[in-house]
């Protein structure tokens, strides 16, 4: 029997997936007694079921060390057309190969608007990089 609760984090089966990322800057905020840092994307990429979309994220990072980060992020995703959807994310990232990996949840608030509704208060996890040529990932908790 199949456990209900195991997702796959196949590319394949993730729900949305960036073809480009933008880097748009980044600044610092503190320096103790933690380094933490401020940094604004913009994912272009296919939402499933729903086509192109951009992802307009900011990440509020905190150094607890060199070998580990907390992230925090709040971003939009939009459709071609002007519907849209907010979310909220917390994540950890580690040094690896040298770029950063990041792993997340992130939880969709609520829109109106149709093609995203089948996001509403929806709870996603994600994996990226520092590496904006690999894309990043999205999959939904069922």
């Amino acid at each position: 029997m199949k456990d209900q609760n195991i997702i796959s984090l196949n590319a394949n089966d993730a729900i949305f997936s960036a073809n480009t990322t933008e880097f748009l800057g980044i600044k610092n905020m503190s320096l103790t007694p933690y380094r933490v840092t401020e940094q604004h994307l913009i994912d272009h990429g296919i939402l499933k079921n729903v086509g192109n979309v951009t992802n307009n994220k900011t990440f509020t990072n905190t150094y607890l060390s060199d070998d580990l980060l907390v992230g925090r992020g709040k971003g939009t995703i939009e459709t071609t057309d002007g519907q849209s959807i907010d979310w909220i994310s917390s994540d950890l990232g580690r040094p690896s190969d040298d770029q950063w990996v990041f792993h997340g949840v992130m939880l969709f608030n609520s829109t109106q608007d149709e093609s995203l509704s089948f996001l509403n208060n929806r709870i996603g996890l994600y994996n990226s990089t520092s590496d904006v040529n690999e894309p990043e990932h999205i999959w939904l908790l069922e």
